[in-house]
């Protein structure tokens, strides 16, 4: 009898009670809480380090295109003029405004290993034109052959988006204006064929030798000239056809490396826009999409031209206008750096170097890192302070 009740004691306990199966789940979900986060923060990690591998990528792509440009010239950042319609024999073309042909991103892809769709790009045609030619027409370059390096994993809205980008060029300081109570935008003078538009696309209400007269309004050139230096790449217009009352040719201004004063460790050339258009294609040159400027205070602030240029300040009415200041869009509507890596932006330097620029940095450190002629005495305003290495 006594061995038979043994028996039965031992079948009954092989099962766990209730109790100690609630402990072990607890530990395992105290556990799960505790490594978690530290797997999000190693994925996000990656995700940003993926960024900025490309956003170097795409610095030491824009750098090569240079050192193999005739004139040593950093691309445009947007071309535009007169195009052939989407039929096989058709004329010369162009409308009040020159058409939209292509974005910086067409002048690099040769630099960042598609030679392919370089090759097969139609210059005669509009960026979104659906003529096919060679099998293949614009449009279709751009939707159908999406470029993981032209996005960022971390931007929800262009990460395996055909025809989708996350990364723009410095197009320097700008007056940027509010054409209504939610969109904002900068006046696109490219889309012009007006004299001025040779050096500037960004409409810079800005009189930087205090002679009562700006760049936008008056193509007074001692300013276009200043505005110039304030970043790195400019507009092209072509007119290969000769149309009748428009100049033959709006040529790049964009910098070389030897006009950068600032230095190329110390200028920026590239950086993340999560709002650069999301579905929008990488082949326009509306700078909306293509660029990343800094919103100055064209008033003046009641400051000397000469203290204006050195402080750069930021425009009241467009606070947003700083890294990570509009992360919530929306799409092509603010062009500034912004991110959604936790403190800051991936950037990429004129020397092919990437690094993290954090949120927090000085607004005027900021405002030089994106100006290349700072550090030139300016014979109208003067100079910018130096920034030495590392001082950012």
């Amino acid at each position: 009898m006594q061995s038979s009740r043994s028996s039965s004691d031992l079948k009954l306990r092989k099962g766990f009670t209730l109790i100690e199966l609630l402990v072990v789940i607890s530990i395992i979900a105290v556990l799960m809480s505790l490594i978690l986060p530290a797997v999000q923060t190693a994925r996000a990690s990656a995700r940003r380090t993926q960024c900025l591998n490309r956003v170097r990528n795409l610095a030491v792509g824009l750098t090569s295109y240079t050192a193999r440009s005739a004139k040593a010239q950093l691309p445009p950042y947007g071309t535009w003029g007169d195009y052939r319609e989407d039929t096989s024999a058709s004329p010369w073309k162009n409308t009040s405004n020159p058409a939209q042909l292509k974005s910086w991103v067409v002048d690099v892809l040769a630099y960042i290993d598609r030679a392919d769709l370089a090759d097969r790009w139609d210059i005669d045609r509009r960026h979104d034109s659906t003529f096919v030619q060679n099998n293949v027409s614009n449009l279709q370059l751009i939707k159908e052959y999406n470029m993981a390096v032209l996005t960022c994993p971390d931007d929800p809205t262009a990460a395996g988006v055909p025809g989708a980008l996350s990364y723009v060029v410095n197009a320097g300081y700008a007056s940027i204006r509010f054409k209504s109570s939610s969109k904002v935008g900068h006046e696109a003078l490219a889309s012009s064929w007006g004299a001025a538009r040779q050096q500037s696309d960004l409409e810079l209400m800005i009189d930087w030798d205090g002679d009562g007269k700006t760049a936008g309004q008056h193509d007074d050139p001692e300013d276009i000239i200043v505005n110039h230096q304030s970043g790195l790449m400019w507009p092209e217009t072509l007119n290969r056809q000769g149309i009748a009352g428009k100049p033959t040719r709006l040529p790049n201004h964009s910098h070389t490396m030897n006009t950068i004063y600032d230095g190329t460790t110390n200028t920026l050339l590239v950086t993340e826009n999560i709002n650069a258009g999301g579905s929008q294609h990488w082949g326009d040159p509306d700078p909306r999409y293509t660029t990343f400027v800094y919103p100055i205070d064209h008033t003046g602030g009641g400051l000397s031209p000469a203290e204006f240029y050195k402080t750069a300040p930021l425009d009241p009415n467009v606070p947003d206008g700083v890294i990570n200041g509009a992360l919530a869009g929306p799409e092509g509507e603010r062009p500034f750096p912004n991110s959604n890596h936790p403190g800051g932006v991936n950037v990429g330097f004129c020397d092919g170097s990437a690094r993290f620029l954090n949120e927090d940095i000085s607004l005027s450190v900021y405002a030089q890192l994106i100006t290349p002629g700072g550090t030139r005495l300016n014979q109208f305003v003067g100079a910018q302070p130096t920034l030495g290495q590392g001082g950012f």
